[in-house]
C-alpha cells in the first residue's frame, strides 16, 4: 500500500534549484491539503483554481504551479494572480490565472510543482493511470484515475465535545478503493494502540464514491456493539494520549478489504508530528506545514494539524 517510491522520483530540475534556498526558518510553503485537494478528473484533466500559502510573502505573490512529466519536462506553467484574495498573517489565499488546465493521456509518474518567487515551494507527486481504453462502443473514451499520497497520507485536528477535544481524522478514499464494478461502498475506522484494537468509528457513516480520491473524515469512538452505537463514547484527546505505538486502520465494510493503514506514535503523552512536518526539513519541497485550515471559517485562519502516513517507524 506504500507509495514511497514517489518519494524519489522525477524533478531533478527542480531539485537543483532548489538547493540554492537560503537556510531560511520560514521559506513559503503551500496548505498541503489545499494541494491534495485539487481538481482531477477521469479523462485526465487537472485543474488548477487557488491556492494557500504558509509564511506568504507580504501584500503581492510571485508565483505559478506547473506540471512536470517523467522525463522532467516542463509540460505547463499556470501563473497566480499577484494580489491575494485574502490574507491573514502568514497565511493567504491567491487565484490561479484562468484558464489552467492541462489533460494527461500518458501512464507514469507525474509532479505538480508550486514555484514562488522562481523557487520550488512545494511538490505533489502521482501517478497516472489508465482504467479503460476506450474500447466500449457505449461509451467509447479512455479513463484515466490519478494515484498517489491520496492512499498514504491523513492529518488529525481537534473537535470539540463538552468542552473537551476530541481528535477528528481526515484522509481520501475514491474510485480505486472500490469492488470492482461497484459504484459506492463504505468504511470503517479503528484505532490500535501496541496492537491492541482501542476505539472505533460509527458504520453508519463513512460513505464513499467513485471517482477520484475525495476527503472524508471520521471521530472515534470507544469500543461499542452495533446496536449501542447510538450511546458511544467519544474517544477523545486525552483516551488518544496514552504512550504507545499507533495504527489507524481504514477497512472496507462490504467485505472488510484493508483500504488505508496510517502509522503514528505517542511519546510522553503527546502525538509525534510527522518528521516531514518539523520547520527547516528538507528538501524544501516536501515540507508539510502542521497546519491547515481552520473548518468553521471561510476566511483563512490555520489550525494545528498532526499528520500521520503509511510508513515504517523506526
Amino acid at each position: 500500500m506504500r507509495f514511497s517510491h514517489l518519494y524519489k522520483t522525477g524533478l531533478t530540475l527542480f531539485f537543483l534549484l532548489a538547493t540554492t534556498i537560503s537556510a531560511q526558518n520560514y521559506a513559503p510553503v503551500f496548505d498541503f491539503e489545499k494541494v491534495m485537494d485539487t481538481y482531477f478528473d477521469d479523462s485526465g484533466l487537472i485543474s488548477f483554481q487557488d491556492g494557500k500559502i504558509i509564511f506568504a510573502p507580504k501584500d503581492r505573490l510571485n508565483a505559478q504551479v506547473a506540471v512536470v512529466d517523467p522525463e522532467n519536462k516542463v509540460l505547463a506553467r499556470f501563473p497566480f494572480h499577484p494580489r491575494y484574495k485574502a490574507q491573514e498573517g502568514v497565511y493567504a489565499r491567491a487565484l490561479v490565472q484562468a484558464p489552467a488546465d492541462i489533460t494527461l493521456t500518458k501512464p507514469g509518474i507525474y509532479n505538480i510543482v508550486y514555484i514562488v518567487d522562481g523557487r520550488p515551494a512545494t511538490r505533489l507527486p502521482f501517478r497516472l493511470v489508465q482504467t479503460s481504453a476506450g474500447d466500449d462502443p457505449f461509451n467509447p473514451r479512455k479513463e484515466f484515475a490519478f494515484d498517489g499520497y491520496w492512499r498514504t497520507f491523513a492529518f488529525i485536528i481537534m473537535d470539540d465535545w463538552k468542552g473537551e477535544e476530541w481528535p477528528e481524522v481526515y484522509y481520501w478514499l475514491g474510485g480505486l478503493d472500490l469492488p470492482k464494478g461497484q459504484n459506492d461502498d463504505k468504511q470503517i475506522v479503528t484505532l490500535f494502540r501496541d496492537g491492541k484494537m482501542v476505539a472505533h468509528s460509527k458504520t453508519r457513516n463513512g460513505f464513499y464514491k467513485k471517482g477520484h480520491f475525495e476527503k472524508v473524515h471520521s471521530h472515534l469512538y470507544h469500543i461499542h456493539p452495533e446496536n449501542k452505537s447510538y450511546n458511544a463514547r467519544p474517544f477523545l484527546l486525552k483516551d488518544w494520549l496514552v504512550d504507545g505505538v499507533y495504527e489507524l486502520r481504514v477497512n472496507r465494510l462490504s467485505d472488510k478489504a484493508a483500504l488505508r493503514s496510517f502509522d503514528f506514535r505517542v511519546v510522553n503523552g503527546k502525538i509525534e508530528g510527522h518528521p516531514r512536518s518539523r520547520l527547516g526539513y528538507q528538501p524544501q519541497t516536501d515540507y508539510i506545514a502542521p497546519r491547515v485550515q481552520k473548518r468553521s471559517s471561510t476566511y483563512p485562519e490555520l489550525v494545528e494539524a498532526i499528520w500521520i502516513e503509511d510508513r515504517p517507524l523506526k
